[in-house]
């Protein structure tokens, strides 16, 4: 493997060299850097530089995954840019990333209520399904009791997106869904569509007559509007009235202006956007299904593809149905599914073979990072004929137009909300699609072929010329691999499997296998016995050698290095000796999460593939401090 220093200079002569350095700091796992011309960057080229594990764009900032070197690395890399870097983040250039800055915002709010939309959105495709085999009428009250759960979500849009919203803008999250009531008011909603005289603003501006619900971007203004006016408010309103009067003075005048200006222009906007789209897949067909199809991979590497939210939700509202973006991403992520399954066929190396059935289904599930990362971006052709399958795919559903009744993630178990108890040939269709965009994507994947390293056991390696020499060695190796390393539970919470996790880092298993826990306590303690190898200045990550070998990775929560420290409280330090068991560090969870950050806390294996498999005891529900949590297996 290759030096420290041959690592940082070959990453920094790849990001750009020093010139485009503006700053640059590391996590524990991270190089993080703010650059002068992100296009400068050769991505692809850095994630084969021998001794980085991956790198990736999140915003504005540009992170290279070196691993436990990563604070060596960072050391040779400051020497290289002469000490003008920083180990703490400073404000990115306000020039550039507006973007995505556009993408962290809309990815920001709509993230948080896709559970609520794939589940209501699932339920409506049921419906549909049981009318249709004749198994519920749609007349029946047990239907209008399921109809009516199916449809809150979206009739009542505002609120949800308010609250996530809120969250994004860092601003009261009761203050933003008082603006969505604004918007849902029933004198509101009750005018719009009639000749209802509207009400006036003081007799001088009128309100316009729109109904608001199931509306996107009108609160999402509104609730961007109420973070820099409250703010506003509360910088000179005195402390000793502040908490009645600043939210009154706060809403009087967001929700008129909200009301007046904004909810028009959100409306306008909406629209504009939804017929815009829909009219290029009108005009140009197949052709659009085509290349948003293959490019669909690309884009949701970048991000980019929750840009396309709002499109969908606004055509699921005045349409009913989205025939354009839902329909050619799952096609994408099911021809990245075939790609990887083939290379599960094909592969020789049994590590390999594991981790692309796995992630090979899924990615079938509508989870594609993975696939995409671990598997068929790594091997390059696969991921090829994943773009081919999708294009194709793609290509055929825009033709068919094919039409989805609600949204969700897109895999398998979404094919429900394509089924129309009026037209058969829609799901059928869909159906067809899949299955050129997924055997498409595996034939590609097997004519194409792809180079891989087959690894190859280390002992028998090392005596391989020394036949007795190498069965005693077989022997020793049995011996010393019969029995599992435990990982106990480092804190009390609810488990959460690694894919969940929303850091592609994480999710792909760049760093190792593992789990995480949504911690319900502020008390994080040693999963194993052993010695403190990591534990930076911001005490949001440790990292453990256990007695039996096994190195492990803590994470306390996503971009939490960000905080520099600040709600945590360590209670040991580099090379202490601990059990399992022993408090590592108390954390101010709530108050992590009020300042906007997810506290999901992985555990890591990083020498993962030292060992045949690392196994969670339990994929779901509540863990306790101590408690099982994986098994490692040599």
């Amino acid at each position: 493997m290759s030096s420290n220093k041959e690592i940082a200079q070959k990453v920094l002569e790849l990001t750009g060299g020093k010139e485009n350095v503006n700053n640059v700091w590391h996590c524990v796992t991270r190089l993080r850097f703010n650059l002068n011309d992100k296009d400068q960057v050769k991505l692809d080229e850095i994630k084969d530089v021998d001794g980085v594990m991956g790198a990736q764009f999140s915003g504005d900032q540009f992170q290279v995954i070196v691993g436990n070197r990563v604070s060596d690395v960072y050391e040779e890399l400051e020497k290289e840019l002469g000490g003008a870097s920083s180990n703490e983040p400073t404000e990115a250039n306000n020039n550039e990333g507006i973007v995505s800055k556009l993408m962290d915002v809309v990815s920001g709010i709509f993230s948080p209520i896709l559970p609520a939309l794939a589940g209501t959105g699932l339920l409506k495709g049921f419906l549909a399904l049981f009318v249709a085999v004749g198994l519920m009428s749609d007349t029946s009250d047990i239907y209008q009791i399921l109809f009516l759960i199916s449809d809150i979500v979206f009739y009542f849009l505002p609120f949800l997106l308010a609250v996530s919203a809120a969250k994004k803008f860092k601003t009261s999250e009761f203050l933003a869904l008082t603006v969505a009531g604004g918007l849902m008011y029933p004198t509101i909603l009750n005018a719009a569509g009639t000749d209802a005289t509207p009400l006036s603003l003081f007799g001088l501006i009128d309100l316009p007559n729109i109904n608001y619900s199931s509306s996107v971007v009108p609160i999402i203004l509104g609730v961007w509007l109420l973070s820099y006016i409250d703010r506003w408010v509360r910088s000179w309103m005195p402390n000793v009235i502040s908490m009645m009067f600043s939210p009154l003075v706060s809403l009087v005048i967001t929700i008129p202006i909200t009301l007046v200006v904004l909810g028009p222009l959100g409306t306008y906007i909406g629209n504009a956007l939804s017929g815009g789209v829909n009219w290029l897949f009108m005009n140009t067909g197949p052709f659009a299904g085509l290349i948003l199809g293959g490019t669909m991979s690309l884009l949701i590497m970048t991000g980019m593809h929750y840009a396309f939210l709002p499109l969908v939700v606004e055509n699921l509202a005045t349409l009913g149905f989205d025939t354009t973006i839902i329909p050619v991403m799952l096609m994408a992520n099911l021809a990245q599914a075939g790609s990887a399954l083939a290379v599960a066929f094909k592969s020789k190396d049994k590590n390999m073979k594991q981790l692309a059935t796995s992630s090979g289904v899924s990615a079938s599930f509508g989870v594609t990072e993975p696939a995409m990362y671990g598997v068929n971006l790594k091997l390059k052709k696969p991921f090829y004929a994943a773009m081919a399958g999708g294009g194709l795919g793609g290509a055929f559903v825009v033709f068919m137009s094919v039409r989805a009744y609600g949204t969700g993630v897109p895999g398998l178990p979404m094919i429900p909300v394509f089924i129309d108890s009026q037209d058969a040939w829609n799901v059928i269709y869909l159906l067809i699609g899949i299955v050129i965009a997924f055997v498409t994507a595996f034939v590609l994947t097997l004519v194409l072929g792809f180079e891989e390293t087959i690894t190859a056991p280390v002992k028998a390696a090392a005596v391989e010329n020394k036949p007795e020499e190498k069965a005693t060695a077989v022997v020793e190796a049995n011996n010393e691999n019969k029995k599992p390393s435990d990982i106990f539970a480092t804190v009390t919470g609810q488990i959460v499997p690694l894919k969940d996790v929303p850091d592609e880092t994480f999710a792909g298993e760049i760093m190792g296998k593992g789990i995480a826990i949504k911690p319900t306590n502020n008390q994080f303690v040693a999963p194993v016995a052993g010695e403190i190898t990591v534990f930076p200045s911001s005490h949001h990550a440790i990292g453990i050698k256990a007695d039996s070998g096994v190195e492990v990775l803590i994470h306390i929560g996503i971009d939490t290095v960000e905080l520099k420290g600040k709600h945590f409280s360590p209670k040991m330090a580099v090379g202490d000796r601990v059990e399992v068991g022993d408090l590592l560090v108390v954390a101010d969870v709530a108050a992590i999460e009020e300042a906007g950050y997810n506290t999901a806390t992985m555990v890591i294996i990083t020498n993962t593939f030292d060992y045949l498999d690392v196994v969670p005891i339990n994929n779901e529900g509540e863990i306790f401090e101590k408690e099982q949590l994986l098994s490692v297996i040599s």
